[in-house]
C-alpha cells in the first residue's frame, strides 16, 4: 500500500504584506472623501488598529531575525528592517501619538486645534499629500459653527469635494474671506449678512470625513479673490466670541468658529 501523500499546507500571508495592505486601505480612507463617505465611520479606525498591530508584529520579527543573523555571523539584511521602521513610524507612531493627544486633551478652555496651517499631517496623524490650507478646530457634531467676523455670505452650498458643506464669508473692507468646511447643515444663504458670533451652520463630517473623535471645522483665511493666497487664521484669532466685547474695526480679527 503506497504511503499517503503528504498534506499540502496553505501558504500563510506574512504580517508585513498584510499589514501594509491594510494600512494602504486605511490611508486611502483617510485622504479620499469618495472612499470615506461610502463606508461606515468605524470601519477605517478598526482597520487602522489591525494594520498597526500587524506592522508592529512585522517590525518585531524583522528585528529578531536581524539579531539572530548577527549572532550567527551571517550577513545582516537591513532593507526589511528599514522598510518596517519607516512603515511603523508613518502608519503607527504618528497616528498613535495623535490619538494620545486627542484622548489626553484638557476639557474646557479655548477650542483645540487638531491641524495647523501648513501642516503635512492630517487630523488622524497620517501624512497629507499637500500642506494644510487652514486650521482644523475640534468641535462636537451638531454643535453651532459661528461666523469668525462680520461680513456677507458669498457661498453656502455643498461643494461636492473634500470641503463638503461650505460657507464662505467676505469681510469688507479688509479684503479677506473666511471659509468653513465639513458642516452638517447650513444656517445662512448666499447674499445674507453674517455678524460675528452668528450661527452659520453645524459641525459635521461632510466632504473629507473625520474619524470619530476627530470631528472639526476647517477654517481657512483667503486674501482677496485668490483662492490660493492663504493666510494663517491662527494669527488673527483673538479668542472665543463674547457678545459683550468690542472688537477692533481697523483690522481683521477673528474669533473661534465654535463656542468655548
Amino acid at each position: 500500500m503506497p504511503p499517503p501523500a503528504p498534506r499540502t499546507q496553505r501558504p500563510v500571508v506574512p504580517p508585513a504584506p498584510l499589514g501594509l495592505a491594510v494600512a494602504i486601505l486605511v490611508y486611502a480612507g483617510a485622504i479620499s472623501p469618495w472612499v470615506s463617505q461610502r463606508v461606515p465611520r468605524f470601519v477605517f479606525p478598526a482597520l487602522a488598529v489591525v494594520g498597526a498591530a500587524l506592522l508592529s508584529l512585522s517590525l518585531g520579527r524583522s528585528l529578531v531575525r536581524l539579531a539572530r543573523r548577527g549572532r550567527a555571523g551571517e550577513r545582516r539584511r537591513l532593507v526589511p528592517v528599514a522598510v518596517n521602521v519607516i512603515a511603523a513610524v508613518v502608519l503607527v507612531v504618528l497616528p498613535g501619538s495623535r490619538l494620545v493627544g486627542v484622548l489626553t486633551a484638557a476639557r474646557g478652555g479655548p477650542p483645540r486645534t487638531l491641524v495647523g496651517f501648513g501642516d503635512w499631517l492630517g487630523g488622524e496623524g497620517y501624512p497629507r499629500l499637500s500642506a494644510h490650507r487652514g486650521v482644523d478646530i475640534a468641535g462636537r457634531v451638531g454643535s453651532d459653527v459661528l461666523a469668525a467676523a462680520d461680513g456677507r455670505v458669498v457661498v453656502a452650498r455643498d461643494n461636492g469635494d473634500a470641503c463638503g458643506l461650505i460657507v464662505v464669508i467676505v469681510h469688507d473692507p479688509h479684503d479677506y474671506r473666511t471659509v468653513y468646511c465639513h458642516l452638517s447643515a447650513l444656517a445662512v444663504a448666499r447674499g445674507e449678512r453674517a455678524d460675528r458670533g452668528q450661527r452659520i451652520g453645524m459641525v459635521g463630517t461632510t466632504g473629507q470625513r473625520a474619524w470619530p473623535g476627530y470631528e472639526h471645522v476647517h477654517l481657512e483665511l483667503q486674501r482677496g479673490g485668490d483662492l490660493n493666497d492663504l493666510v494663517d487664521p491662527a494669527a488673527a484669532l483673538v479668542g472665543c466670541f463674547d457678545g459683550a466685547t468690542s472688537y477692533p474695526t481697523e483690522r481683521l480679527v477673528l474669533t473661534y468658529p465654535v463656542r468655548c
